[in-house]
């Protein structure tokens, strides 16, 4: 490989061509980035959109004092690409964290309901069952005693009379 293109490498992909400004005497560069991505111009540094639509965006670096040379511009847009590179693998940390929280909670919904499904269909089944159980083992326990059929105070009150009456 060549000098420039190890020195382009890092930006692989990204610029799109230099261009040199004769009115201000330096070189500018053309960079595309994706929709997404940030940046920033600073003190020494500028960027201006070209073009723009939903996949990306055409920007032009370009430096706005004099001392900037052209190895600042493609440092520049390599802190660009880095930059925007630890952000996505940021999101993506925080997305796939969430996901697999989301994940956590739906197994422990799943189970919950689950459960109270089944203690809805078993519950009282079961209790009903214990408690037949119960009784039956309280009917082999108690001695069965056999109760006089009580009589009404009326039948003994009729017969008083009838006999008072003979």
């Amino acid at each position: 490989m060549k000098e420039v293109e190890l020195a382009l490498e890092p930006t692989n992909g990204y610029i799109n061509s230099f261009t040199r400004n004769t009115v201000e005497g330096w070189w500018e560069l053309e960079a595309g980035l994706p929709a997404n991505w940030v940046y920033d111009e600073n003190s020494k540094i500028g960027c201006e959109i070209i073009f723009e639509n939903e996949v990306g965006k055409l920007v032009k670096i370009f430096p706005k004092k004099q001392n900037v040379v052209i190895d600042d511009l493609i440092n520049y847009v390599e802190i660009i690409i880095e930059t925007n590179k630890k952000i996505s693998e940021k999101e993506k940390e925080f997305t796939d964290k969430m996901q697999g929280m989301k994940n956590l909670l739906e197994e422990e919904a799943k189970k919950f309901y689950q459960e109270l499904e089944e203690l809805k269909e078993h519950s009282f089944k079961k209790k009903n069952d214990d408690f037949d159980k119960s009784l039956e083992k309280a009917e082999t326990k108690k001695p069965q005693i056999t109760r006089k059929p009580r009589t009404s105070k009326k039948s003994t009150d009729s017969v008083e009379k009838e006999e008072t009456t003979k």
